[in-house]
C-alpha cells in the first residue's frame, strides 16, 4: 500500500470508488476499497473511525462526517492504497454532463427564514445558520472524476473533494493538524467579488461569532493560539475570514480536536446546542454530511478536513446539491437567498445543470 509517491495520481476509472481530496498544497487519491466503516454518532464518532483506522493495519482513510452530530450516516472509507500528487489535466475540454433542476428548494428556505428570524428577534439564539437544498437529475450519470478536474480548476484556493458520492470545492478549511501544528480558517460574511462590502454590522456579528466558536472549540487543546483577520477571495467571492495557528498539546488527535469544534456557529449557530435544536425544527429536510467535517486522517492522529460546503450529493444520476447562510439581527431575506445562490453555481456549472 503507498501513501506517496513522486508520480502524479490518474484518477480510478468511473466504475471504480472515487476517493479524491485536492487543493494547492497536496492531493491524495484513493485507489480500491479495503474497508467501509459506519463511525456512529455522537463525539466519540471520530475516535472511533481512527481506531478503525487502526484496526486496518492500513495508513490512510477518508471520511465524510453528518452535520448533525446525532444523526446517522456518516463514512469512513479506508482504499487499498493511496497516491498523492497533483491531479493530471485533462486530455480535451470536457463536454459538461447536462441536466435539470426539478426542484430549487426556495420555498422550504423562505419558511424556514421566517421562523429563523422569529428566534433571533425573539433571542433564542443570536445566529443560526440554514441549508438551501435542490434537486436536479442527470441525463446521464456523471463522471464525477471530471467534476472534480473542473472544480479544481475553477475553485482555486478551495478544498476539493469526492468521498462517497459527496463531491464539492469547499473554501473553509475547519482543521489541520501535522506533527502538532494545527490550523484553522472561519469564514462568515459573504460577497461577491467587485459587488457590495464586508463592512457592515449584520457581517461583524457573523463572523464574530463564528470565529469565536473556533477559538473556544480549540482554546482546551491547543497552545500558542493565534488569530489573524482578512478578507479571502476564491472563485468570485469574498468572505471576511479569521485565520488560527497554534500548537497541539501532546497525545491530541484530529479526532479530539473534531470533537471540541463541530459544529462551529459558521454552519450551526449561537449558542451551538440552542441553534442546532431550531436546524432540527426549522429545516424541513436534514442535511445529511452538507456542512459536516470531510477529508482525511492517518494513523498517527493527524489529519485535513474542510467544512463540506459548495457541495453537491450525487446518486445514481439524481443530485443535491446544497448552499447555506448564517442569520442574525438586520439579515435581509432577499440577500439571504441571492448569497445562495452564489453559493450554489460552482457545482451546478461543474455538472452543467439548466
Amino acid at each position: 500500500r503507498r501513501y506517496h509517491r513522486a508520480d502524479p495520481p490518474t484518477l480510478p476509472p468511473v466504475t471504480a470508488p472515487l476517493l479524491v481530496w485536492t487543493h494547492e498544497e497536496r492531493t491524495l487519491v484513493g485507489r480500491g476499497l479495503l474497508r467501509r466503516v459506519d463511525p456512529g454518532t455522537g463525539p466519540d464518532r471520530y475516535h472511533r473511525a481512527l481506531q478503525a483506522l487502526r484496526d486496518s493495519e492500513s495508513e490512510l482513510a477518508f471520511a465524510s462526517f453528518t452535520f448533525d452530530p446525532d444523526e446517522p450516516g456518516s463514512v469512513v472509507l479506508i482504499p487499498e492504497e493511496v497516491d498523492s500528487g497533483p491531479l493530471p489535466p485533462n486530455p480535451s475540454p470536457p463536454s459538461p454532463v447536462m441536466g435539470r433542476i426539478v426542484s430549487d428548494g426556495a420555498g422550504a428556505w423562505r419558511k424556514a427564514l421566517d421562523r429563523a428570524l422569529e428566534a433571533v428577534e425573539g433571542g433564542v439564539v443570536q445566529k443560526v445558520v440554514l441549508a438551501r437544498q435542490v434537486d436536479a437529475v442527470c441525463e446521464a450519470e456523471p463522471n464525477l472524476g471530471r467534476v472534480v478536474r473542473i472544480l479544481r480548476s475553477r475553485q482555486p484556493g478551495c478544498y476539493t473533494f469526492a468521498i462517497d458520492g459527496l463531491v464539492g470545492s469547499s473554501p473553509e478549511l475547519l482543521l489541520s493538524l501535522d506533527r502538532g501544528r494545527v490550523s484553522s480558517l472561519s469564514l462568515a460574511g459573504t460577497v461577491a467579488a467587485g459587488e457590495g462590502t464586508l463592512v457592515s454590522a449584520k457581517i461583524d456579528l457573523e463572523h464574530r461569532l463564528a470565529a469565536e466558536s473556533v477559538e473556544q472549540g480549540l482554546g482546551q487543546l491547543v497552545t500558542g493560539l493565534s488569530q489573524r483577520k482578512e478578507i479571502v477571495e476564491v472563485a468570485g467571492l469574498r468572505h471576511l475570514a479569521t485565520r488560527f495557528a497554534g500548537s497541539a498539546t501532546e497525545s491530541v488527535t484530529f479526532a479530539d480536536l473534531l470533537a471540541a469544534l463541530h459544529p462551529t456557529a459558521a454552519v450551526a449557530g449561537t449558542p451551538r446546542l440552542e441553534s442546532l435544536e431550531l436546524i432540527r425544527a426549522i429545516e424541513d429536510r436534514s442535511r445529511g454530511r452538507y456542512a459536516g467535517p470531510v477529508g482525511w486522517f492517518d494513523v498517527r492522529g493527524t489529519g485535513e478536513f474542510a467544512i463540506a460546503l459548495r457541495c453537491g450529493l450525487v446518486e445514481e444520476g439524481r443530485v443535491t446539491l446544497y448552499a447555506g447562510g448564517g442569520i442574525v439581527a438586520g439579515s435581509d431575506p432577499d440577500e439571504e437567498f441571492a448569497e445562495t445562490e452564489l453559493k450554489l453555481r460552482p457545482m451546478s456549472e461543474a455538472l452543467g445543470l439548466d
